[in-house]
């Protein structure tokens, strides 16, 4: 899974990045906020720990976050606003998008605006997508209008409906309404999953907050989700720049220092467990030889597409599968005991995956 992180300048988005890759990009000014940087993090899953050491698997492998730090809007908009190419094209490759937004007040950071205001800078970011689509979509009505009036009566049709589609997405950007609000029925957004439209995918609001506000956090993610908490939308609040220090230390270092701050959780955790919800995920198992592994897949997929995320050819030539819910087989103690016992299940390929299944797919 691919996220691209956006926010504008000095937003505290390379130290959100830091912060969840554990990494040790430059931050603090316009020059860092120009290169683009790359960062993969095993996701943290006490299941699989359990149903490694079960199967005493020599190897265990998390499913894995890919964040792409991008440089910041403003700084990369062309003459005419909107992203630059460059930012376009990995924002369009992006499954959903981490929009940093910032609340922290810092002398030695002054705000390119003069002054902190996260509401007006989530409308400008709200402006600066809308327009990247309007861009491709009124390119798409242009191109396409010529060759709908040249087609056959029975292609026409085809190309008629996509061009009221097309109209009605323009004038929802044309409002600056981004298009994850909008009531679009299935076949639209399936119609529409081509064009790689940057407000159709799923966004993360990340409210960047200062150290002063730690202990505050819960009641300012609250304010900010009641405000733009919706379809296809989440909010997170943290302190990047102590979630990006507290990842220097270890775990029982940070555990202390956060109990010292009233801090509950570690923000890093949040941001992942509203990613998987947000995007609709759900994880399923695999143990296969000496290896246990973790897939993640969105909620409601069949048995034979998932078998299709560890190959395509178990996909292709997919004949059942055998599931059970990790929790029953922590209690078997093996497959073998699984199947005499009569706990593991024999699914067919329209059989939608449980969160927590382990997997054993039979395939040609």
């Amino acid at each position: 899974m691919d996220l691209g992180i956006v926010g504008l300048p000095l937003c505290g988005k390379t130290t959100v990045f830091n912060a969840l890759t554990h990494g040790h990009a430059e931050t603090g000014g316009y020059r860092a906020g120009v290169e683009t940087h790359i960062g993969v993090v095993k996701v943290p899953d006490e299941r699989l720990s359990k149903l490694a050491a079960q199967f005493q698997s020599k190897k265990a492998t998390p499913a894995e976050v890919r964040y792409i730090d991008l440089p910041a809007m403003s700084a990369t908009a062309s003459r005419g606003g909107g992203p630059s190419s460059q930012v376009l094209s990995a924002l369009s490759a992006s499954d959903g998008l981490l929009h940093v937004v910032r609340t922290f007040q810092r002398d030695d950071v002054p705000h390119p605006q003069g002054s902190i205001d996260p509401h007006r800078d989530i409308a400008a970011m709200d402006v600066e997508l809308a327009l990247a689509d309007l861009a491709v979509v009124e390119k798409r009505l242009e191109r396409l209008a010529p060759v709908v009036r040249a087609s056959k009566p029975g292609e026409r049709e085809a190309g008629e409906r996509e061009m009221e589609l097309l109209r009605r997405v323009k004038a929802s950007l044309e409002e600056e309404k981004p298009l994850r609000g909008q009531t679009l029925t299935a076949e639209e957004e399936k119609a529409l999953r081509d064009y790689a439209l940057l407000t159709l995918k799923p966004i993360l609001l990340v409210v960047n907050v200062g150290e002063e506000d730690a202990s505050k956090i819960a009641d300012i993610e609250s304010e900010f989700a009641t405000r733009y908490a919706g379809e296809g939308t989440r909010v997170v609040a943290l302190c990047g720049q102590l979630e990006m220090e507290l990842a220097e230390l270890s775990e029982e270092e940070a555990w202390e220092f956060r109990q010292d701050m009233g801090l509950t959780d570690a923000g890093v955790q949040r941001v992942l467990q509203q990613t998987f919800d947000l995007m609709g995920l759900i994880t399923f198992y695999t143990v296969v030889g000496d290896e246990c592994r973790a897939w993640t897949v969105p909620r409601g997929t069949p048995a034979q597409q998932a078998a299709g995320k560890i190959h395509s050819d178990m996909e292709k030539g997919f004949i059942r599968a055998e599931a059970i819910g990790w929790e029953e087989i922590l209690g078997c103690g093996s497959l073998a005991e699984a199947r005499k016992r009569g706990t593991l299940r024999t699914e067919g390929k329209g059989y939608v995956v449980q969160d927590g299944d382990v997997l054993h797919i039979l395939h040609s």
